[in-house]
């Protein structure tokens, strides 16, 4: 089965980080500017357009690039760079406060430890970003040549300064914390890519700007009058006849640096999981681990692997996201209700037992891709969070308030998300079980959030525009 659906995508304008995840590509890096001087960073955009990957599909192993680069701006970087008021304005509210501001981190939960005033990058004491290059590659040399191109031999020269750095090598599919990552994720109507058993495939404008979403209206997308676009780069605004859509095929980015306390992990599992005597009971630590997240380590997921693990089916795309709650796991007796992954994509089985098919709907419409990379610095290590969505407030702000955060989550009381940055350091989850639940208490704060910023990514035309915008 194909994704293509109706019209299909014009990948050659849509960045590739919405489409591929470059999973061929062990190296990465992310890099935060700040711009010096608009003209020059004109410049240095219309010579990085022609290296800005794009999602056009590659079919064989052998078509796959040994490198790939994509840009995104926040609204500062767009306001330097000329982007009009009038289209600056059109952008949601949540994107232009950005993620620091005091009303997005009570929605997110950054209080505390997790407050942006003690973050690395984003927040109110570190310098602004206005744009992140993020590279990535197969190797480290191949890395620094793309770096090395990018930049050339002086950042200064092009009206550019980097402000932050973040390195990245995946050595395998797991996260810190031991666990397989991104398996669940959605398929966009219109690409061309092979649709797998158990994924949702959604509307492009639930992650495309300027197309058609679940709820059956256009994903807005912000124009400039046509006077500014002398060279037509842009299309035209189909709403406003005098416009050219800016926002067109671009998406939003939210970007944020998680770390991962997996001493602190292992060392709950352990006391939590002792027998009777005191003695360790390793066995129990890994269910009790699996319970929190929902899935084995190889990534099998609870509810078609309840009592042990099972790599053949966590390695198996065909298999191992194809399953719902709704009909063999509604009360949560194999993958817990607060688990990880059900509050993240309650999928079939959010707050409407008896109607599958409206909590699947439902669940559809907060779909985030996650395009997350690992990262360690000396001591300390966890995950660069990257989610794309066409809606940060309906998609990642909603999914971070409403399912990891609310401790009333899908009939609970008292407990949030096991991994949520919002969690106070003396947690409960609860085990459903037959006949008598279980409620683990005193779990640690686990995930601390670093840094943090929302991104616009641009289509391809966008940014040769801004390179020549006046």
């Amino acid at each position: 089965m194909s994704a293509r659906k109706g019209t299909t995508l014009e990948v050659h304008d849509i960045q590739g980080i919405v489409l591929h995840g470059y999973g061929h590509l062990s190296h990465a890096r992310f890099v935060m500017l700040r711009i010096t001087d608009a003209q020059d960073a004109k410049r240095w955009l219309e010579h990085i357009a022609s290296e800005i990957s794009s999602a056009t599909h590659r079919r064989g192993e052998e078509e796959l690039p040994g490198a790939q680069t994509n840009l995104a701006f926040t609204l500062g970087g767009l306001e330097k760079l000329g982007l009009p008021r009038d289209t600056l304005s059109a952008f949601p509210r949540e994107f232009q406060m950005g993620m620091a501001a005091p009303e997005r981190s009570r929605r997110l939960g950054d209080l505390g430890e997790c407050a942006p005033e003690s973050w690395q990058f984003g927040g109110p004491n570190t310098p602004a970003i206005d744009l992140m290059l993020m590279l990535y590659a197969r190797d480290e040399a191949t890395l620094h040549r793309s770096a090395q191109h990018a930049f050339g031999a002086s950042m200064a020269s092009h009206g550019i300064e980097e402000i932050f750095r973040q390195n990245s090598i995946r050595h395998d599919a797991n996260e810190a914390f031991g666990f397989r990552d991104g398996i669940s994720q959605p398929a966009i109507e219109g690409a061309e890519r092979k649709v797998l058993p158990g994924q949702s495939v959604l509307k492009a404008g639930e992650f495309l700007l300027g197309h058609v979403d679940e709820y059956g209206d256009l994903a807005p997308a912000p124009s400039v009058s046509r006077e500014l676009d002398p060279d037509r780069i842009l299309v035209r605004d189909s709403a406003q006849p005098t416009h050219h859509s800016f926002g067109r095929n671009g998406s939003f980015l939210v970007l944020r640096k998680l770390a991962q306390d997996v001493a602190g992990f292992r060392s709950y599992l352990d006391r939590a999981s002792r027998n009777a005597d005191g003695s360790n009971n390793p066995e129990r630590a890994n269910l009790l681990a699996a319970k929190m997240i929902g899935r084995w380590p190889s990534g099998a997921p609870l509810t078609l692997a309840p009592d042990h693990d099972d790599p053949a089916l966590g390695s198996n795309k065909y298999r191992n996201n194809n399953f719902g709650f709704a009909a063999t796991d509604r009360d949560g007796y194999a993958c817990p209700v607060g688990a990880h992954i059900r509050r993240a994509n309650p999928r079939d089985a959010l707050a409407f037992p008896a109607e599958p098919k409206r909590s699947l709907n439902i669940a559809n419409r907060h779909r985030m891709i996650r395009r997350g990379r690992p990262f360690r610095d000396n001591d300390e290590q966890g995950v660069l969070f990257i989610a794309i969505n066409a809606s940060i407030v309906r998609q990642f702000e909603f999914v971070q308030q409403s399912w990891l955060n609310n401790p009333k989550f899908n009939g609970l009381y008292d407990e949030r998300d096991p991994l949520s940055s919002a969690a106070t350091g003396d947690e409960m989850i609860t085990i459903q079980a037959k006949p008598l639940r279980e409620r683990m208490h005193g779990l640690p704060r686990l995930v601390t959030v670093r840094g943090g910023a929302y991104f616009f990514l641009p289509s391809i035309r966008a940014i040769r525009f801004l390179a020549q915008i006046h």
